[in-house]
């Protein structure tokens, strides 16, 4: 059964594998399996990803009935991804083990990329960050280019967090070798790296905050809302090195809200903290419930 793979944003935007691809079929398909995973596809992008992981559960199933290890591997690392996707790293932790172990009984013992990039983005969550950069590594020296791009990602964010400059330096180095056509997501994360890597050696605060800012508008454009978040808040750092204390506040009350709305709390209330008074009133909130009479 040959899979394809897609890549969506869950706030380190990493891939989700579908059943199904193109080409002419040379022999029969489980219909119920491809059904299963496209569905759960389409639910990843309404955002729907409670339905997602349901029908990811039910694929992985089917998988294990038809003994394919392939399909095996997708279900698993689609499975796991949603699961990060909705701000639950420790469960795609036991997702990915309970997948890699699966996989080792069917005879796959080699090591994942794939596998590798999810579990960098879960344990980075976690702040478990010796352990995330290991992942990343061994998930950036995958054939995949796709896979390559995030785990350089998850490399450089790791880094930046962590004052490792001369991890950051070579992640934006790595960045800088992506020219021609690229993919506007790849483009976004080269100019998130860039102004993380000027903020970290002294460069031009003025250039890192437009480059945050491009970077945020790209990630708008592909719907990847968390990772947009995360790009202003690195905008605001920027105005805040720049000595715009009111352009920084206003960024970091916009990273608030977008992050709380995306399901990250934490990153939201982290930026709310920093926006001070310049966080507002959130207009779209639900209205309380009615008091109950006596």
């Amino acid at each position: 059964m040959k899979m394809r793979k897609d890549y969506l944003a869950l706030g380190l935007a990493l891939a989700l594998a579908g059943c199904g691809g193109g080409g002419k079929a040379v022999s029969p398909v489980d219909s119920t399996l491809s059904q299963d995973m496209d569905s759960a596809h389409d639910a990843v992008g309404l955002d729907r990803l409670a339905v997602a992981e349901q029908q990811y559960r039910a694929a992985g199933k089917r998988a294990l009935a038809r003994d394919d290890v392939t399909a095996i591997g997708d279900a698993g690392y689609n499975l796991a991804t949603v699961q990060l996707d909705q701000n639950r790293p420790a469960d795609a932790l036991s997702t990915l083990a309970a997948t890699r172990s699966a996989l080792s009984l069917r005879g796959q013992t080699a090591d994942d990329a794939g596998l590798d990039l999810v579990q960098a983005g879960a344990l980075h969550r976690l702040g478990r960050e010796t352990e995330a950069a290991g992942a990343a590594a061994r998930a950036a020296s995958g054939q995949d280019a796709d896979i390559t791009e995030k785990a350089q990602l998850i490399r450089g964010l790791i880094a930046d967090d962590n004052g490792d400059h001369a991890t950051l330096a070579s992640v934006a180095a790595y960045f800088a070798t992506l020219t021609g056509k690229v993919p506007d997501s790849w483009t976004a994360d080269a100019r998130e790296i860039a102004a993380r890597n000027l903020l970290a050696t002294a460069g031009s605060s003025q250039t890192a905050w437009q480059d945050a800012m491009q970077a945020a508008t790209l990630h708008q454009t592909q719907v990847d809302y968390r990772d947009m978040a995360r790009t202003l808040g690195v905008a605001a750092r920027a105005a805040d090195r720049s000595g715009n204390a009111q352009a920084a506040a206003q960024l970091y009350a916009r990273a608030s809200q977008s992050a709380r709305q995306a399901g990250d709390t934490a990153a939201a209330d982290q930026w709310a903290r920093q926006a001070g008074s310049a966080v507002a009133a959130d207009p779209f909130v639900d209205p309380a419930p009615p008091a109950r009479g006596k």
